[in-house]
């Protein structure tokens, strides 16, 4: 049986290629990528473009990146900068810079050393986010979600003279919830964890509710 091999992307400087099925994507500079593109595996270093979605089983993003659909992959990080005009879908997400999703984020495992946008749900089993920018969700759902400031944090606001590093989000819900530098208008889980720099409208608990340090809880229920 004859099997048709996938053609590979290697992009250094500048350059364009039209979108399609490829195994594997390398970019060292900046490339424009003219429609759909879906492989095994990408590798940009520097600026990458894509006019349309993208899906690949592993994704590592270093620069910025752009791209005008949704993204479905297995393995994704970034470290720099993404604007993503859809939704993502990855079993693991790991940011080390910043990353603005329009739609929806979904994964198994998110884990986020940066700042972020989510405009709508972000949902995974295990949610880990330390907080070296500005991040905000619409919503937050999971299994075990932390939320905690870097160890570097402070000295960076000092620097850059920005706000609080905070997590921002309409509502929160999980099963164990630890939470600081946190501002929501509902938290809702079994095991909650309201913590320092934390400024919350109600907390909705199962069996469990504590404080740790300096919080702000407008109202508190047990379910």
């Amino acid at each position: 049986m004859h099997m048709t091999m996938k053609p590979n992307i290697h992009i250094t400087g500048n350059g364009s290629t039209n979108g399609g099925s490829y195994h594997n994507v390398r970019v060292m500079g900046e490339a424009q990528i003219f429609g759909p593109l879906e492989s095994d595996s990408i590798r940009s270093m520097g600026n990458i473009e894509v006019d349309g979605s993208l899906k690949s089983g592993k994704i590592r993003l270093i620069g910025e990146a752009s791209v005008r659909g949704d993204l479905f992959g297995n393995d994704f990080s970034i470290m720099g900068q993404m604007d993503l005009q859809g939704s993502m879908r990855s079993r693991t997400i790991k940011i080390r810079g910043q990353l603005d999703v329009r739609g929806e984020c979904e994964a198994d495992a998110f884990d986020s050393r940066g700042g972020f946008h989510i405009h709508g749900l972000l949902n995974a089993n295990e949610v880990d986010i330390r907080t070296w920018g500005p991040c905000r969700a619409k919503e937050i759902g999971g299994g075990r979600i932390t939320v905690r400031p870097t160890k570097w944090g402070g000295i960076k606001q000092f620097f850059s003279g920005q706000g609080p590093m905070t997590l921002t989000a309409e509502l929160i819900e999980g099963e164990t919830i630890y939470l600081e530098n946190t501002i929501a208008d509902v938290v809702r889980g079994t095991h909650v964890t309201i913590g320092s720099g934390c400024r919350i409208g109600t907390v909705e608990y199962r069996k469990s509710l504590k404080r740790s340090g300096y919080a702000q809880i407008k109202k508190e229920l047990k379910l």
